[in-house]
């Protein structure tokens, strides 16, 4: 049962992140694909070229079925914060932003975001699915 667990979710987050890599190629971002930061003990799930020339690391988290999608999970918003810190530990690092299915709403994953949030440790968290979230990556 856990192996069948496995394999849907690692389908779904792969099916998401083309969703991602969709629209940031839509919005003229050229992409350099996975990136890993051995210095830290991270992947970051894309690099990528905005179309202001600026370079920005993203963090991909989400599916689409299931209760708790997404940062709603919160072994799911624990992981991404964890990247979040490492990440800023590398000086000068480009932007690194969230890209999630859906945000908590309420609860400890809401105060994990807000505290991730408010430490910096990541310069933004965008809904793929609220356009005035997905805006905020023409700013990039």
């Amino acid at each position: 049962m856990t192996f069948e667990f496995q394999a849907g979710a690692t389908a779904q987050g792969r099916q998401f992140a083309d969703q991602c890599e969709t629209l940031l190629r839509s919005m003229g971002f050229e992409l350099s694909g996975l990136l890993r930061l051995r210095e830290v003990g991270v992947e970051v799930d894309c690099a990528a070229t905005s179309p202001r020339g600026n370079l920005v690391w993203f963090e991909f988290k989400g599916s689409v079925q299931g209760t708790r999608p997404g940062l709603r999970r919160t072994d799911t918003m624990k992981k991404a914060i964890a990247n979040g810190a490492l990440v800023s530990a590398i000086d000068a690092h480009p932007p690194f932003v969230l890209l999630a299915s859906h945000l908590p709403v309420a609860g400890s994953g809401m105060a994990m975001l807000q505290t991730a949030r408010r430490l910096g440790i990541f310069d933004d968290v965008i809904c793929l699915y609220d356009p005035d979230d997905v805006r905020r990556l023409r700013a990039l």
